[in-house]
């Protein structure tokens, strides 16, 4: 009998960039705006509801595409109230998350001009295979729901 096993394999198919910086969210997305060439716009908070704690736990999310909409970034913030997104990569403010194809030069260009931003201390790619809890980087936007039925058609 074949041996069945079940995946829990989550898709992958994006880069991230820490970024240790004192900015504060809404100031390291303007820049971002202006080296990525997006629109980064707010998005409804990530909310974790951990089995070991009382709480909730809260961390923005920031989401844009370059011209063309050939790639999409995110921004999730790392640390709030004493609380970390990715445990793993702790020493970080802001993950950017990538999703697209970017070469390896076009990566350290990114990183490059990250670093120019003013008050960022350091940035770096992150090698996916160090974060264990990648789960916490699955993000859905709600889309509003669209009226099926045009209230026009009935007057």
């Amino acid at each position: 009998m074949a041996e069945k096993k079940i995946s829990n394999d989550l898709t992958t198919d994006y880069q991230l960039v820490g970024i240790a910086t004192s900015l504060k969210e809404y100031k390291l997305c303007y820049h971002l705006n202006q080296l990525l060439l997006c629109d980064f716009k707010k998005l409804k908070d990530l909310i974790f509801e951990p089995t070991d704690r009382t709480r909730k736990i809260q961390f923005s999310v920031f989401t844009g595409c370059d011209e063309g909409d050939k790639n999409r970034f995110v921004v999730f913030s790392n640390k709030n109230l004493n609380e970390v997104l990715l445990p793993e990569i702790s020493n970080f403010d802001y993950v950017l998350q990538i999703h697209g194809k970017y070469e390896e030069e076009e990566l350290k260009n990114i990183l490059a001009g990250i670093k120019q931003f003013p008050e960022v201390i350091m940035t770096a790619e992150i090698p996916l295979k160090k974060i264990k809890s990648k789960e916490r980087l699955v993000y859905e936007e709600e889309k509003p729901v669209q009226k099926l039925i045009s209230p026009k058609r009935f007057k």
